[in-house]
């Protein structure tokens, strides 16, 4: 096997393909990369076991074959050039890498032991496809909100919902929660939902990332397993077997006061106000209170032995005075993944879910639980 490419087309890949393996694994076969030459593309393949993932990209082959490399080898190896063309080349027991003047060899890992990857299913009647970039607007929009907590692993995930030609995409930790939705090109009557471990989105972003700007991408769920294909790429992931919570009855039934704010505007005074617990307060017990009157919302933040900070902010508010406390890493983290250039903030009281909808973005809604002042 031999072949040549650009060093920046093949480091993105080798990138997106490392986020599918387990670099601290005890199996060899799961930290290597198989690179297969055919043709005029060379095919990088990586699994985990639970995720695995295929890539091409063009270059010049020069003669076909496939052999198995450490990944964070031939990445940092190939991150290291200069950008010029990296010849890659099967040398009897080794891998010859060769950039300009620097060349290197590297052991070939036994292919014999790496496992059959799944392959994308050829016909599905649960198959839906939409355009790449609005699936990753879809996981920019929500993923922040799922729990990091391996072992609340129905809620370490997100969960896709397909119905009436919608596509619903659901995150939450139990303190907060975001969705999104979007419509989709898939059969009538398709109905079906799926959770997807967090690792599977965060693998899944990284090759969204790679695709073009009106690429479609193709979409199957099946009772245990996930697939996303396109244009020479293709993502299948293990999903969680359990049963995710009814996000829709989370959302409070009635709204006492109401403010419309400009998010980059909010974003900023959260932040200096939070710069009080700098000191030392954690962020998990940390707080800004929200106190609305007529319309200005005053933001303030107080930290014992530390300091106070205030700062006044003009928004359009109805419904009378209130009071309430947020986490301010949560609400920044919030504002941080929405696109829209003003966002509603629609409260009950100082204890109930907390509604946030962006202006721009009427398919996207978030709750936010406040903290006991």
């Amino acid at each position: 096997m031999k072949f040549i490419c650009e060093k920046n087309v093949l480091l993105k890949n080798l990138q997106a393909s490392l986020s599918a393996i387990s670099p601290k694994t005890m199996l060899p076969y799961l930290n290597s990369l198989l690179l297969e030459a055919e043709g005029k593309e060379v095919t990088v393949t990586a699994t985990d076991l639970e995720i695995s993932t295929k890539v091409k990209f063009k270059a010049d082959v020069k003669s076909g074959g496939k052999v198995l490399v450490h990944g964070d080898l031939l990445l940092a190896i190939t991150k290291t050039q200069e950008d010029k063309d990296i010849i890659i080349e099967e040398a009897g027991d080794t891998i010859k890498i060769t950039c300009e003047k620097f060349h290197a060899n590297v052991p070939k890992r036994n292919i014999d032991e790496y496992p059959q990857i799944p392959e994308f299913p050829k016909k599905s009647e649960n198959l839906f496809s939409l355009p790449a970039m609005e699936l990753l607007q879809l996981i920019k929009e929500t993923a922040y909100a799922a729990s990091r907590e391996e072992t609340r692993y129905v809620l370490c995930s997100e969960y896709f919902e397909v119905e009436k030609g919608n596509l619903t995409v659901v995150a939450t930790d139990g303190k907060r929660l975001s969705m999104s939705k979007r419509q989709i090109k898939a059969p009538k009557n398709l109905k079906t939902s799926v959770i997807i471990p967090i690792k599977g989105i965060n693998v899944l972003q990284r090759f969204l990332a790679l695709c073009e700007e009106k690429e479609e991408i193709k979409t199957v769920i099946q009772d245990n397993a996930i697939f996303f294909s396109s244009n020479g790429k293709m993502i299948s992931s293990r999903v969680v077997d359990g049963t995710y919570p009814d996000y829709k009855s989370a959302f409070p039934k009635s709204v006492k006061v109401k403010v419309e704010v400009e998010r980059e505007e909010l974003l900023g005074v959260i932040m200096r106000t939070a710069s009080i617990f700098q000191a030392g307060v954690p962020s998990q017990t940390s707080s800004v209170k929200f106190q609305i009157k007529k319309n200005t919302l005053t933001v303030s933040a107080s930290s014992p032995g530390f300091g106070e900070a205030e700062e006044d902010i003009q928004v359009q508010a109805a419904g009378g005075s209130l009071n309430v406390s947020f986490n301010p890493g949560y609400l920044s983290e919030l504002l941080r993944h929405i696109d829209s250039s003003k966002v509603v903030i629609e409260m009950v009281d100082s204890l109930s879910a907390t509604v946030v909808k962006a202006t721009d973005e009427p398919n996207f809604i978030s709750l936010i639980m406040p903290m006991r002042a």
